[in-house]
């Protein structure tokens, strides 16, 4: 897994770890990746006459903010609680479901592709941003979000992982504060 991306299983299962912590989603369950992390995962529940079948969408923080702004905060349910990056795995409600079947049926329709797409893709996104993983995915379009700060330090990370580097340096880089950064206060 790369980025920052939406999973869907149709059939099968996906069994994801993450340092010790390990993710397990099926048939009808999605997983949110809202930071880009190394994990490793493979498929379960499969089996020769009976492969995975899943859906991936890259989510983009800028398709995210355009949403955003277009909607206004006044039509987005209150924050639940404070967002923690990383993977986070839920029920998918019946409307994502559709939304995602109906841009999986262009595949067969290419003369629909091009106008389509965009609107099923548009609608994936609110079905996101509203259901229980909303907080996190809305805050993927905040560009001053921790989400965000966090995502840069990661990126950095990844491509300067051959050099010494202080916390500090990775911090000031993301546009945060050491002790944000680490999540410590110092008293």
């Amino acid at each position: 897994m790369s980025g920052t991306v939406l999973a869907v299983v149709a059939r099968g299962g996906k069994r994801l770890a993450l340092g010790d912590h390990v993710y397990d989603y099926g048939p009808g369950q999605y997983l949110v990746a809202s930071v880009d992390l190394p994990v490793t995962g493979h498929a379960i529940n499969v089996s020769p006459g009976r492969p995975a079948l899943g859906f991936g969408m890259t989510l983009e923080p800028a398709a995210i903010a355009e949403l955003l702004l277009q909607v206004g905060p006044e039509t987005l349910p209150q924050a639940r609680g404070t967002v923690r990056p990383g993977i986070a795995v839920s029920d998918a409600p019946d409307d994502l479901l559709d939304a995602i079947v109906r841009l999986l049926r262009l595949l067969d329709r290419p003369q629909d592709r091009k106008a389509l797409t965009p609107l099923f893709k548009r609608e994936i996104l609110w079905r996101l941003m509203t259901g229980e993983q909303g907080d996190t995915v809305r805050q993927l379009g905040f560009a001053d979000s921790n989400l965000s700060h966090i995502t840069r330090a990661v990126r950095w990370i990844r491509e300067n992982y051959e050099r010494p580097f202080r916390v500090e340096e990775v911090a000031q880089l993301s546009g945060m504060s050491v002790s944000a950064f680490t999540g410590t206060s110092r008293r």
